[in-house]
């Protein structure tokens, strides 16, 4: 394992301006940021400790992904290269069916076999399904992505989801039926406790209460066999799960928050229980986890190529002219941004997923799958 300070340089690389620019399509028009933006100011040195608890994990998770990468391997689920097997949960002493799901030699997942059943139960499955990455308080991000996948019929009641972190809370709004906009104001909600009361020990209560009032009481059912949440199981040595069975409302937020659960930020302890499992945040093992439709599109609230991402379908890399610098998004990621900055991110969401759609017409790339599983 590398140094704390190898992992903090990586991070901070991350970080600085980027010399090169891009020559993505650049038709959409775009939104300028303030005028009074930091992008070329050196950042302050003081930090809240929200956003030094994020920093250290997020450097620590950059430098998993950047191993790992987005390459474009075909994942095989439901065939012969799973290996079914049982194992004795660590605290309830009870025997649990999985499924690993193997890359290239390379164990990538585990799945529940209870959460392999419920996709199998799917009757239709519309492709490409859509992953979204975690995104940490960049949520509105993706919500600005989703407006437009519906709007312009790319995400269906058929379409299958996946996320983590941020990107599993999205997927659960959309699943559930709920207007985007909607989403986008309980978000400022959220936000206006956070920027009132702190953020860091105590985003987790404020996020699960507002679950529970802003989800349907059907949203379960609503996501059984279509959404995928990923979580990072820690004990005894870090692992990607994938859950997308629930047996209740209650059960789908547990995902869902433990898919979020940044040590020490979310609330003041190291990890959190999901289903008898030691866990934290999904990002760290799936930043952007596979669908159960033969293709997936992923994306990423930041710009992938500067995370060393391959593989990005919508991200800030598809429209990047007058954007917000990596310092910014990082820092909003963490402390929750004035409302007016959430309401343009939630718009640069939808202009980013408006080249996307340019270049890839719905009609040319939405088909019904017969036999889903592989990504």
């Amino acid at each position: 394992m590398a140094s704390l300070n190898s992992i903090s340089s990586k991070l901070n690389s991350l970080l600085k301006p980027n010399p090169t620019s891009s020559n993505m399509n650049s038709r959409t028009p775009t939104i300028k940021f303030s005028s009074n933006s930091q992008e070329n100011s050196a950042p302050s040195d003081k930090k809240s400790f929200a956003v030094a608890t994020g920093e250290l994990f997020l450097g620590i998770a950059s430098r998993i992904i950047r191993r790992r990468n987005s390459r474009e391997v075909p994942i095989t689920m439901f065939s012969e290269i799973e290996n079914n097997f049982e194992k004795e949960d660590v605290f309830s002493r009870k025997k649990v069916g999985f499924a690993t799901i193997l890359d290239e030699n390379e164990v990538v997942w585990e799945q529940g076999l209870k959460d392999r059943e419920a996709e199998k139960a799917r009757k239709k499955v519309t492709s490409p399904g859509f992953s979204f990455s975690a995104a940490g308080l960049l949520f509105p991000y993706h919500l600005g992505v989703a407006h437009l996948l519906i709007e312009k019929g790319y995400i269906k009641d058929t379409t299958p989801l996946a996320g983590s972190s941020a990107g599993a809370i999205v997927c659960a709004v959309i699943a559930s039926g709920s207007s985007m906009k909607e989403a986008l104001e309980a978000t400022k909600v959220l936000a206006e406790d956070c920027r009132l009361r702190g953020t860091a020990f105590r985003l987790g209560a404020v996020l699960r209460e507002l679950l529970v009032k802003f989800l349907p009481d059907d949203v379960h059912t609503r996501s059984n066999g279509r959404v995928r949440v990923a979580v990072t199981q820690i004990l005894w040595r870090p692992r990607g799960l994938l859950v997308d069975q629930f047996d209740s409302k209650e059960d789908l937020i547990n995902a869902v928050f433990t898919s979020s659960f940044i040590p020490g930020y979310l609330a003041p302890r190291p990890a959190t229980l999901f289903r008898n499992r030691v866990c934290i945040d999904g990002g760290v093992t799936l930043f952007m986890p596979p669908t159960s439709a033969s293709k997936t599109v992923r994306v990423c609230a930041f710009p992938a190529e500067r995370l060393g991402l391959e593989g990005i379908g919508i991200s800030p890399d598809c429209n990047p002219e007058n954007r917000a610098s990596a310092r910014e998004l990082f820092n909003w990621a963490l402390e929750p941004a004035e409302d007016h900055v959430l309401d343009r991110l939630f718009e640069l969401g939808y202009l980013d997923a408006s080249v996307w759609a340019d270049q890839n017409p719905v009609e040319e790339i939405v088909t019904d799958d017969t036999t889903p599983g592989t990504t």
